[in-house]
C-alpha cells in the first residue's frame, strides 16, 4: 500500500527548486552573519594550508610548499579564483560556499523526487536546514565544496540506474572525477562505479554493446578532470598517483588513534613517538626524509604504519574502527562549529581513558556548561534523526532492495575510509542518503500523525 501510494517518480519544478535554494541560502547567510569572521577562528587546523596555498597560487603561480602534494588542487583553485575577484576575504569565501551548498540542497531534493515529489520537496527543505551541511559550509575546508559535484554525481547515477543511457554514465563519471579533484577520499569509488555502470545494461537488457560504451564513457569522463593533476605529479614527482597524503594519514592519525583507543596512550604523545620512530627507521636505512621524494616518503610511511598495525591484535583494530564508525555516524554537527569549538571542552576521542563511561565522565567534568548544553541538544536531535533514518531505510528496502544495498555500500565505504578518525564532516558524503531516508519516513508518517491528531495538524 505504501509503495503504490507514495512512490511516484517525478521531477521538482523550477519553483520548488528556487524555494529550496532560497531557504538554504537564507539559513546559511544568516549563520555567517552570526559568525565572528576572525582568521584565528576560521583558519584553524588544515584551513591555513588551503588559504596559504591559494594565496601563493594567485600571487606566484605556484603552491606554497610540497605539502600541496598531499591535497587535491580543486579547493586551492576555487579559493584562488575567489581571491582574484574579491581579494583575501573570508566573508566572500563563506558567502559563495553558502550559495553553492544551497545548490547541493536542491540536488538532494532532485534525488528524492525520483521516489516522489513529496519526498523530494521534504528532502530538499531538510537539507536546507540540516545542521551538518549548514555548519560545514562555514568552514574553510574542502568538505562543503566537495559535496556539490559529489551530490550531482549521486543524481546522475540514479538517472543512469533508471534509464541505462550512456549520457548519464558520462555525466556520472565527470562529476565523480570533479569530486575526486577536490577530495581524494572518493578516489577508489570509480573502480566500483564503473563495474556498476557496465553491469546495469547487461543485467537489465542483456545489452553488451550499451554496457561497453557506458563503461567507456564513464571511464573517459572520470579521467578528464584528473588527467592534468596526474600529469603534474608524474612530471614533477615521478609518481602516477593523486596524493601523498595516505602515509601521513595512517602514521599520524590512524595509528595514534588506535593506540589511544586500545592502549590508553594520549594521541599527541603517540604522534610524537611515532614520528621519532619513523625518523630513526629511515636513518637506519641511510635515508634522509628531508630530501626524499615526497611520494617515496609517503610509501615508506604507509609501509611503516601497516607494519605497526599488523602487530596490534585484530580485535583492537576492529574495536577502534567500529567505535570510530559509530561516532561518525551519529555525532552531533554542533561539535564542528567554530563557535562551539572555541568553548572549553576536552577531546572525546583523544583522551587516554579507554572505556566509554570514563570518556563521557571526563567530557562532562571538563567541558563548559554552554558547550555541554549545545552538544546535549545535538545528541537528542541525532537520536531522533537516527530513528527516522532507520525507519526510512526499512521503507526503502521494501521499495528497492537494489537501491538500499547501494546506499549501505556507499555508507560503509566512507565509514571504513575514515575508520577511527572522527568528525561530523566525515558523514557528509552519505548525508544526502540519510536526509532522503528521513524524508521518506516523514512523508509516510505524516498522514498517521494527522489522523492521530484528529485532523488538527
Amino acid at each position: 500500500m505504501w509503495k503504490d501510494s507514495v512512490i511516484a517518480p517525478g521531477a521538482l519544478s523550477l519553483r520548488m527548486m528556487l524555494v529550496i535554494w532560497a531557504v538554504a541560502a537564507v539559513v546559511r547567510l544568516a549563520n555567517i552573519a552570526a559568525m565572528p569572521l576572525e582568521p584565528e577562528l576560521l583558519l584553524a587546523e588544515d584551513a591555513w594550508l588551503y588559504w596559504a596555498n591559494a594565496r601563493s597560487l594567485l600571487e606566484y603561480g605556484m603552491f606554497a610548499d610540497t605539502a600541496s602534494a598531499g591535497r587535491m588542487p580543486g579547493y586551492f583553485l576555487f579559493l584562488a579564483g575567489l581571491m582574484g575577484v574579491f581579494g583575501p576575504s573570508l566573508f566572500a569565501v563563506l558567502a559563495v560556499q553558502a550559495l553553492l551548498d544551497s545548490v547541493t540542497c536542491v540536488l538532494v531534493g532532485m534525488i528524492g523526487a525520483r521516489l516522489s515529489l513529496s519526498i523530494g520537496l521534504v528532502a530538499g527543505l531538510l537539507a536546507a536546514i540540516w545542521p551538518n551541511l549548514v555548519i560545514t559550509s562555514t568552514l574553510v575546508l574542502t568538505d562543503s565544496f566537495f559535496m556539490l559535484p559529489f551530490t550531482a554525481m549521486l543524481y546522475t547515477s540514479v538517472r543512469f540506474l533508471e534509464t541505462g543511457l550512456v549520457r548519464w554514465a558520462a555525466w556520472t563519471g565527470l562529476f565523480l572525477g570533479a569530486a575526486v579533484l577536490v577530495r581524494a577520499v572518493a578516489q577508489y569509488m570509480p573502480l566500483a562505479v564503473v563495474l556498476l555502470v557496465v553491469a546495469v545494461p547487461l543485467l537489465r537488457e542483456r545489452n553488451w554493446r550499451r554496457g561497453f560504451f557506458a563503461g567507456l564513457a564513464f571511464t573517459v569522463a572520470v579521467a578528464l578532470p584528473l588527467a592534468p593533476w596526474l600529469h603534474r605529479n608524474v612530471s614533477q614527482h615521478d609518481a602516477l598517483t593523486l596524493t601523498s597524503q595516505g602515509g601521513v594519514h595512517l602514521l599520524y592519525w590512524v595509528v595514534p588513534r588506535v593506540l589511544s583507543r586500545t592502549q590508553g596512550i594520549q594521541q599527541g604523545q603517540a604522534v610524537k613517538e611515532l614520528r621519532e620512530e619513523f625518523q630513526a627507521e629511515m636513518e637506519s636505512r641511510g635515508l634522509d626524509t628531508e630530501s626524499m621524494n615526497i611520494f617515496a616518503k609517503d610509501r615508506a610511511m604507509k609501509d611503516f604504519s601497516l607494519a605497526l598495525l599488523s602487530e596490534i591484535p585484530l580485535r583492537d583494530i576492529l574495536s577502534s574502527w567500529s567505535s570510530g564508525m559509530a561516532v561518525n555516524l551519529a555525532s552531533p554537527a554542533i561539535g564542528a562549529d567554530p563557535r562551539a569549538r572555541a568553548l572549553p571542552h576536552p577531546s572525546f576521542m583523544g583522551t587516554s581513558q579507554l572505556d566509554l563511561l570514563s570518556r563521557i565522565t571526563l567530557y562532562v567534568q571538563e567541558a563548559s556548561p554552554v558547550y555541554l548544553a549545545a552538544v546535549g541538544i545535538g545528541v537528542v536531535g541525532a537520536v531522533l534523526a537516527s530513528l527516522l533514518q532507520i525507519y526510512g531505510f526499512v521503507l526503502l528496502s521494501r521499495v528497492s532492495g537494489w537501491m538500499a544495498f547501494l546506499g549501505i555500500a556507499s555508507m560503509l565505504y566512507f565509514l571504513l575510509i575514515s575508520g577511527p578518525i572522527t568528525a561530523p564532516k566525515y558523514r557528509l558524503p552519505f548525508e544526502p542518503l540519510l536526509i532522503i531516508l528521513q524524508a521518506m519516513a516523514l512523508v509516510e508518517l505524516w498522514p498517521r500523525l494527522r489522523r492521530m491528531a484528529g485532523g488538527r495538524i
